[in-house]
């Protein structure tokens, strides 16, 4: 798919399952109280800071009980229960049995309401989930509890049209169309693999071989497997140098080789031990590059090589129009962070910081340990850029009026349509039917929020 395409109450019965034990809530609640969970405390409505604002929710007697009555007669009515027919549940039975988590529910979809009609009454800018910051109650009286919410930042955008951008020549250079380079490129891209026949393993080559490993001390062997290895100097397989036992070999060799590996080996059961490993090599790949002919322009969608350099020169010249709008975009980002300055919470962060993390496990993973902390380190940095380009961003939309229309709708369906030659139609039956228009229309709008940004600053080359 091409760079255009976007891609495409609880169980009640559980919680009868889990009445012996406390409830998540409920922990969460003992473990944000003060020591004396009963004593009464003042809570008063206040700013913290620009970030947050806490505010007090107060939840009558009345409401609570009238709220439990309804939930016991739910219960009572719909679950099951050993020794009673459904529906034929005594309400005293549901009341002494499942008390508290009855409550617990009760309280955490009153606190949510309470919270929520406070916000949109006060139009309280909340930029994350509410989160519980002190809470009292006991039976009889009412509830009371202290919420904090993260606030979207106060974001002033400068005069658009007074600012000023230099970025340096050599940033924005790029090489001209070389045709016999792309070509080339484009063949490297495609190679193909195939068996090797009568030539020894060299450097780049792929083998394909069968492994049995034993133990010299108890002479215990482990069980055969078999192996895929590309044939590289860097150490990135479990038996070390294994890159010169193969290079010079060929097809149907056997191999014996024997290693002593450290105590702090990742094998475990490998580790401070002496291993005898016995190969055999089964087949020999190596990645062959195609020729431009008429059989690979076949398979890569062209009638002629006419059309195909016309295609490569073309999407030569995207691309070079989309890394020199990414180069202006991301200096767009840093001068207009440093001029607006403001505060981002730290919630919202560490959420971007996770997502990333998650994103680029895998990366995190194969770097050496000193050098993950700095790679954290550079994606939170990252993050904080992106969230804060994303509130500049939203207030240019508000600033100057940004609304995405339909037909800006339509003219994005047919750019995405046209990019990966599919009908117009499904296109637009995708977004409608996964309800990915408001996320296709906020991408959209940060885009023309982007460009009218490229239109005022005075960009200068140096």
């Amino acid at each position: 798919m091409s760079e255009k395409e976007h891609p495409v109450k609880k169980a009640k019965e559980k919680k009868m399952d889990e009445a012996d034990n406390k409830t998540a809530t409920t922990k969460a609640v003992e473990n944000k109280t003060s020591k004396d969970a009963k004593s009464k405390k003042k809570i008063t409505e206040k700013q913290n800071d620009l970030m947050s604002k806490e505010f007090k929710i107060i939840i009558p007697r009345i409401e609570i009980e009238k709220r439990f009555d309804q939930a016991v007669e739910n219960y009572s009515s719909e679950m099951k229960l050993d020794g009673f027919r459904k529906g034929k549940i005594p309400v005293e039975v549901v009341k002494s049995k499942y008390r508290e988590i009855i409550i617990d529910e009760v309280v955490n979809k009153l606190i949510e309401e309470y919270t929520f009609k406070k916000i949109k009454e006060e139009n309280i800018p909340i930029i994350s989930s509410p989160a519980i910051k002190e809470f009292e109650f006991e039976d009889g009286k009412d509830l009371n509890a202290l919420v904090s919410v993260d606030l979207f930042p106060e974001v002033k955008v400068p005069d658009l049209d007074k600012v000023q951008l230099s970025i340096k020549k050599d940033l924005l250079k790029s090489e001209d169309f070389n045709e016999a380079d792309q070509i080339d490129m484009i063949l490297e891209n495609n190679k193909r693999k195939q068996i090797v026949r009568d030539q020894v393993i060299k450097d780049g080559d792929f083998v394909e071989f069968t492994i049995q490993s034993q133990f010299t001390d108890t002479k215990r062997m482990m069980p055969k497997q078999d192996s895929f290895f590309e044939v590289k100097e860097e150490p990135h397989f479990d038996i070390g140098e294994l890159y010169k036992d193969l290079v010079g070999k060929s097809a149907g060799d056997k191999l014996e080789i024997e290693r002593k590996y450290n105590k702090d080996n990742k094998k475990k059961n490998w580790a401070d031990k002496t291993i005898r490993h016995f190969i055999i090599i089964k087949n020999v790949f190596e990645y062959v590059k195609p020729e431009l002919n008429a059989e690979f322009l076949k398979s890569v969608g062209f009638s002629d090589e006419k059309s195909f350099k016309e295609k490569l020169k073309e999407e030569y010249s995207s691309q070079l129009s989309r890394q020199r709008d990414q180069i202006i975009t991301s200096e767009i980002r840093d001068k207009l962070i440093e001029i607006c300055d403001f505060s981002v919470p730290d919630s919202i962060v560490d959420q971007e910081v996770q997502r990333s993390q998650a994103q680029y496990a895998q990366i995190i993973m194969t770097l050496p340990e000193d050098k993950r902390e700095e790679y954290v380190k550079t994606v939170r940095e990252n993050a904080e850029k992106s969230i804060r380009f994303s509130f500049i961003l939203e207030e240019v939309k508000k600033k100057f009026d940004i609304k995405v229309e339909n037909e800006d709708l339509d003219k994005e369906f047919k750019s995405i349509a046209d990019a990966n030659n599919i009908d117009i139609k499904e296109v637009r039956k995708y977004y409608m039917k996964n309800d990915q228009k408001e996320s296709l229309k906020d991408s959209i709008g940060r885009n023309q929020a982007i460009d009218l940004l490229k239109e005022k600053i005075k960009i200068k080359e140096v």
